[in-house]
């Protein structure tokens, strides 16, 4: 009897103290969460549901201080819109939460889903190989598929709208793999392996998205047993295999100089991302196997993100008239006809154009959001939270911080033309990640962008309303509803 009044005793003490006990802040709960499954029941659903949920869990954050909890399961994320905040985590948190294994059996060591240590020491090596002089030599060959996609668009020009993504995914395509990699796209067996590979590509998306939307399926013990296990590993398989192919094709033409351009190549300092990595394997700062997850990790980052960046670039000038024109005027200014090769001379000059694909960046920024987790206590401005955590950083909604002013939703190029209309926080703009840990590709990517638009526009007229367009979440935000655009041939 004593014991049981000892006990009952201590449990009253126990209530007490655990009621009155000074407790850390606690973050906004995103609402609806349901016992056990907590949001889970939010993942479900298409991928265009899923992101009316994603851009509200964004909003309700900015509208409750910056800071809000979404809980998978056991599992407790804490999504951040905070400006300030975002920073802290982002360069102090380098390693990447659980989420990030799902595509580590093809990238592993990548510069995204490697761990902090290793991404540090690969990161230093490879920052040379993104250099201005180097992203130079590219521009030549961003000129070529260029030209090639105003040519493949001419079926479609004076027509109905149309869906113009296939077209820009070949040239993405085309464009990475001759950047990136050096092969010759005009060689059949170069080109059949360039189209394998964005299919297979396609497929290991939508297996990772799949995943992702399965929460149970992010527990090992029902991943291992699942049907999506043996397609994830066959299109793995595919794609490591055509890598290797590529890489081994490379090695011999550089090996035996029998690639038609090598020579030309050599004079003009041009080399491929896949060169500078052979040159790291030879110094033995890559394994094979790193060369060819760094060779994945950056076809992937680059391939999707540039499409979809395009696309949307193109809705929007479409759909504002007196933006397109100003942009021509532009064009006709620094370059003149369509015929004349855009020079790496001539893309600084392009300086409204770059605030159109900066706006579009802003208002549709490619890759939503980033994932971090931290490795010790982190300090934010009204919370701490200890080691362990899992952040999701909001670039959507950085990007839409009230700090934009009150047209922060409206698509408004000029904003970029005058530093006094710019928010005074450099950290605003999150277009390509922040933080140290942030896209290594931005300014190759950009100047691909703008001579991209640069031939498409001399030569075309573009129509579109981005008023139509529906978004889905992917790996990458992409319109899936509204998207088409029409194109006229400019006289």
């Amino acid at each position: 009897m004593f014991l049981v009044v000892l006990i009952v005793l201590w449990c009253a003490l126990f209530a007490l103290w655990w009621n009155v006990k000074p407790r850390q802040p606690s973050p906004p709960v995103y609402p609806g969460a349901l016992p056990i499954i907590g949001h889970a029941h939010h993942m479900l659903g298409g991928l265009s549901q899923l992101w009316q949920v994603e851009s509200d869990v964004y909003r309700f954050c900015m509208e409750n201080g910056g800071v809000t909890e979404f809980r998978l399961g056991p599992r407790s994320i804490y999504v951040l819109a905070d400006l300030d905040d975002c920073l802290t985590v982002a360069n102090t948190c380098f390693d990447k939460p659980y989420i990030y294994d799902f595509g580590k059996k093809l990238y592993d060591r990548g510069l995204v889903t490697a761990p902090a240590v290793i991404w540090k020491s690969h990161r230093k090596i490879l920052n040379p190989a993104f250099n201005q002089q180097i992203l130079n030599t590219f521009v030549q060959e961003y000129n070529v598929q260029a030209r090639r996609l105003v040519t493949e668009l001419a079926s479609e020009a004076g027509k109905d709208q149309f869906d113009v993504v296939p077209y820009l995914k070949n040239i993405v395509l085309r464009s990475v793999y001759k950047t990136m990699i050096g092969v010759n796209p005009k060689d059949e067996n170069q080109e059949r392996i360039i189209t394998d590979y964005g299919r297979a590509l396609g497929i290991f998306y939508a297996s990772m998205v799949e995943r992702l939307q399965s929460v149970w399926l992010h527990l090992p013990v029902f991943y291992n047993m699942s049907d999506l296990k043996k397609r994830q590993e066959a299109v793995i398989k595919t794609l490591k295999n055509l890598s290797q192919t590529i890489i081994r094709i490379r090695k011999s033409e550089l090996k035996q100089n029998l690639y038609s351009d090598s020579t030309k190549e050599a004079t003009s300092g041009y080399k491929s991302m896949l060169d500078l990595l052979l040159d790291g394997g030879e110094n033995q700062e890559f394994t094979d196997e790193e060369i060819r997850e760094h060779l994945d990790t950056l076809i992937a980052a680059s391939f999707d993100t540039t499409r979809v960046t395009l696309t949307f670039a193109l809705i929007l000038i479409g759909s504002y008239p007196d933006v397109q024109t100003r942009i021509w005027k532009e064009l006709q200014e620094v370059l003149g006809g369509p015929e004349k090769d855009v020079t790496r001379h001539d893309l600084p000059k392009l300086v409204y154009l770059e605030a159109v694909i900066k706006e579009t960046l802003r208002l549709y920024t490619p890759a939503p959001k980033i994932g971090r987790c931290s490795q010790s206590a982190v300090q934010l401005k009204d919370y701490t939270f200890p080691a362990g955590t899992t952040f999701i950083l909001s670039l959507y909604a950085m990007n839409r911080n009230p700090v934009w002013g009150a047209d922060v939703n409206e698509f408004n190029p000029e904003r970029w033309l005058n530093p006094d209309t710019l928010p005074d926080n450099p950290n605003a703009f999150a277009a390509f990640s922040i933080g140290k840990r942030n896209c290594i590709g931005k300014h190759s990517a950009m100047k691909f962008i703008k001579t991209t638009l640069a031939y498409i526009l001399r030569r075309y007229r573009v129509t579109g309303n981005i008023k139509n367009v529906q978004c889905q979440s992917d790996l990458v935000l992409k319109p899936i509803i509204g998207h088409h655009i029409g194109l006229q041939l400019r006289t």
